[in-house]
């Protein structure tokens, strides 16, 4: 995406804002928001609402500022709401940070380092402050929004704005008799003359996925008998469900309710077991292979599943020879406790762990595409999320949209995408 500077993101914004009928004014200060709403009709697309902190209190932090871990981290780009959750990834402009201690500006560079794209702040190389010593912080963040060309019941058209939103914004509500006919995607540098534009080319239900119904026999047996079944979900953050709004939310809970919906008179146990920020070998190896506390197999095998879904995206590092032999020993564990097994692929990521250059980019991970040959040649079962988030684009969604901490956490919509793609293993 193109990196606008704050100089040409204000010009545009004055531009753009003298055309609209109903501006929109956001502001915070003393670490409090508040805000006018607006909705935009005609040709126009605003730009990137911009909301300005001032008087946040915190403390200067003694460690490098990282894009999600170490550092200050500015309290309302927050993803999960203030002061909680990873910062959203490019929405603060950097060159608006003015740092204080006892009212005196620091010098950022000397006093105080700042990470270029979460905005989080670190004890300075040559600073007159000592670490965690408390400051002052004002800044400038933006929100985004996904707009939309919609034709109206009389049959006119019209540009729709949607509500602003930190990481995950939605569309706008259509009324009966409307058409959605594109999204207007604007992120956190447009100023509305550059925002991305999205036609509805196809529904969800015209996605094509490599998602492989009729390889779980054992249990399909299982149900059609009304026996009991055990089903494990494995996998590491996404399976515990990080960031979703609820635990109800996360994809292994849909899915455990939609199985009961499906097969309402049959006993069907889902269990999670997972770790945040763990990968498969830390859970077969782990006296071999540091891991996280919780990352044993024995969990697995002592839940007595018939069936294992596995999902790790932080497995990425393996394609080819090496995840061969780790799908391997799984496949061996998985066989002894007389289970069937899942595999899913991946959800995307923000696009630089993707290695995309637009938003629009097909899957091209090796994991992915080793993935999916390893369960062709194994005739295992596979749920094909990977798939379904490539084909968010021709359904007028940018993906990242749907990942609510901006990096690597789905939001409830991409939890329900992996709950689609499991349930077609069951047909």
């Amino acid at each position: 995406m193109k990196a606008a500077t704050s100089r040409t993101h204000s010009r545009g914004m004055t531009h753009l804002m003298k055309r609209l009928t109903r501006p929109m004014s956001v502001w915070v200060l003393a670490g409090t928001i508040a805000a006018v709403a607006w909705s935009a009709r005609g040709d126009e697309v605003a730009p990137a609402p911009a909301v300005r902190v001032e008087g946040e209190q915190t403390q200067l932090s003694p460690d490098q500022p990282h894009p999600w871990a170490q550092g200050t981290k500015l309290r309302q780009i927050q993803t999960l709401g203030p002061g909680s959750g990873t910062p959203a990834q490019g929405a603060v402009d950097i060159g608006s940070i003015v740092v204080r201690h006892e009212g005196r500006v620091l010098e950022a560079g000397k006093d105080y380092v700042v990470h270029p794209v979460s905005g989080s702040l670190g004890i300075g190389p040559n600073p007159s402050v000592a670490p965690n010593a408390p400051i002052t912080i004002a800044y400038t963040y933006r929100l985004r929004r996904l707009d939309s060309k919609v034709k109206t019941a009389d049959e006119s058209v019209e540009i729709r704005a949607g509500e602003p939103a930190l990481t995950v914004p939605e569309p706008p509500v259509l009324k009966p008799g409307e058409t959605r006919l594109a999204n207007i995607f604007v992120d956190y540098d447009s100023d509305g003359t550059d925002a991305d534009v999205y036609p509805i080319q196809e529904s969800a239900d015209q996605a094509r996925t490599g998602t492989t119904p009729g390889r779980i026999p054992r249990t399909m047996a299982r149900i059609a008998a009304g026996e009991p079944v055990k089903i494990v979900c494995w996998g590491d953050s996404v399976t515990v469900g990080g960031d979703v709004s609820t635990p109800e939310k996360r994809y292994s809970a849909v899915f455990a309710q939609r199985l009961k919906a499906k097969y309402p008179t049959v006993k069907i146990d889902v269990e999670t077991i997972a770790v945040g920020g763990s990968h498969s070998r830390q859970w077969l190896w782990p006296d071999k292979v540091p891991g996280r506390e919780g990352c044993d197999w024995q969990r697995i095998a002592d839940a007595r599943p018939h069936l294992v879904t596995l999902e790790f995206v932080n497995d990425a590092g393996l394609s080819g020879a090496s995840l061969e032999q780790v799908y391997d020993e799984i496949r061996a564990r998985v066989q002894s406790l007389g289970a069937e097994l899942i595999l899913i692929t991946p959800h995307f990521t923000k696009p630089e762990m993707m290695g995309f250059k637009t938003l629009r980019d097909p899957e091209c991970r090796p994991y992915v595409v080793s993935l999916r040959e390893y369960a062709r040649k194994h005739n295992l079962a596979l749920a094909d999320a990977s798939a379904r988030w490539e084909h968010l684009w021709k359904e007028g969604l940018p993906y990242v949209t749907l990942l609510r901490n901006g990096i690597n956490h789905p939001d409830d919509r991409g939890h329900a995408l992996f709950a689609d793609e499991l349930m077609k293993c069951f047909r």
